[in-house]
């Protein structure tokens, strides 16, 4: 193929010639103010001399920046480039007698200097960053307000039952011992009965129910929410033990009650009218929150209606519902197959102090390891006045 070149020799010849013309105006004109200048530091001023030199100067520079020819810079691509480079050079109809291949023949090697060659970004080019390629280490986080700890028990024993605070850590109460009742009708001239009452001193020790959990300096600082969610964790487990205490310790003195009925809410109202019968009242009947599910359910199953048999359905999970108007209290920490009754008149939990939860740097060797002791603790104990008082049926 023969390729047609167009022959730039002839219009770099005219653009140099052009600017040596330029070149030999600007100097006859510069020429003419030196002449100028030195009739004028013969006969003017020191002032109008130094304007002269100032206008001189700004047009030596003039001079100068004028005289350099200027070149437009031409952006191409490599392609355009090498392109346009080949064509400089005649190739014969076989290309095998081309220049191309005589210069390289006579030189061996061919520069090129193509300083307008720029690489032009084109759409395949362009390639969106991305955190598997572009990033080392991780993004930036953002950390949520709250903390996901293990859930607390809804209900606490000594929610249900009044509390009484002591100056000391021994509490002492006396009880009445079963006497019999001589009271009776008297006869004409007949010697009336005689009750005789006997008391007995019942002493109730208080002991602590404690805990504690150190964590480092370091720790609480990296992690800021500590100190406020610490103590919420330490008060639930501090709640499960006693509510597994005072519960186990309740039960151990409940008079046991049967029933020969096999419907859970027929037991209930069995064991409610058995402590009226021993004329306590039933302040609340508290069961697992499976027999409770077990109780609701079993109102509609059996086809019962508002206020039958003294049932009522509540809007609540605590007291779901009440029987003789006795609410059926649903809490964790109670035994499934197990209905515990007790009376709120002959219950109560004795403490020394409140719940307190202390900070301290100074156990042990905290201070030497930048530590810190976070304890919980109460001086506590429930008192089951009369234990007749509660009762334990089963319900399974």
């Amino acid at each position: 193929m023969q390729v047609e070149i167009t022959n730039l020799s002839e219009t770099v010849q005219k653009a140099v010639a052009n600017a040596e013309a330029k070149n030999k105006e600007l100097t006859a004109e510069l020429e003419s103010k030196m002449a100028e200048l030195k009739t004028a530091i013969e006969t003017k001023s020191a002032t109008e001399i130094e304007d002269a030199k100032k206008a001189l100067q700004a047009q030596y520079d003039e001079f100068v920046t004028k005289g350099k020819p200027k070149t437009e810079q031409v952006v191409k691509t490599l392609s355009q480039a090498i392109g346009e480079k080949l064509g400089e050079y005649k190739f014969a109809a076989e290309g095998i007698d081309g220049e191309l291949v005589k210069e390289l023949k006579s030189k061996k090697t061919i520069k090129w200097e193509m300083p307008e060659v720029k690489h032009i970004i084109g759409p395949d080019d362009i390639k969106a960053m991305g955190l598997a390629n572009n990033l080392s280490g991780d993004p930036v986080a953002s950390y949520g307000p709250r903390q996901a700890i293990l859930p607390s028990q809804k209900v606490n024993f000594r929610d249900l039952i009044p509390t009484l605070n002591t100056a000391t850590g021994l509490y002492v109460y006396y009880r009445e011992n079963a006497t019999a009742n001589n009271i009776g009708e008297q006869g004409e001239g007949c010697t009336k009965g005689e009750n005789t009452y006997s008391l007995s001193e019942v002493k109730v020790v208080q002991e602590y129910i404690a805990g504690f959990v150190n964590f480092t300096k370091q720790m609480a600082t990296s992690l800021p929410w500590l100190q406020q969610t610490l103590p919420r964790m330490l008060m639930r487990d501090y709640y499960k033990k006693e509510n597994s205490l005072f519960y186990t310790a309740v039960t151990n003195v409940a008079t046991a009650d049967t029933s020969a009925e096999t419907d859970k809410v027929k037991k209930i109202v069995d064991f409610i009218t058995a402590q009226m019968q021993l004329n306590y009242d039933v302040s609340a009947v508290i069961v697992s929150y499976e027999d409770l599910g077990a109780l609701v359910k079993s109102t509609y199953t059996n086809g019962y209606y508002a206020g039958a048999g003294s049932v009522i359905i509540n809007n609540g999970v605590q007291t779901g519902l009440t029987i003789m108007g006795v609410p059926i209290i649903g809490a964790a920490w109670a035994t499934t197959g197990q209905a515990l009754l007790i009376d709120n008149n002959f219950i109560e939990r004795v403490q020394v102090n409140g719940l307190a939860i202390e900070l301290s740097y100074e156990n042990g060797t905290n201070f030497e390891k930048n530590q810190v002791t976070a304890r919980i603790e109460c001086q506590t104990e429930i008192n089951v006045l009369l234990a007749a008082s509660t009762s334990l049926g089963t319900l399974s």
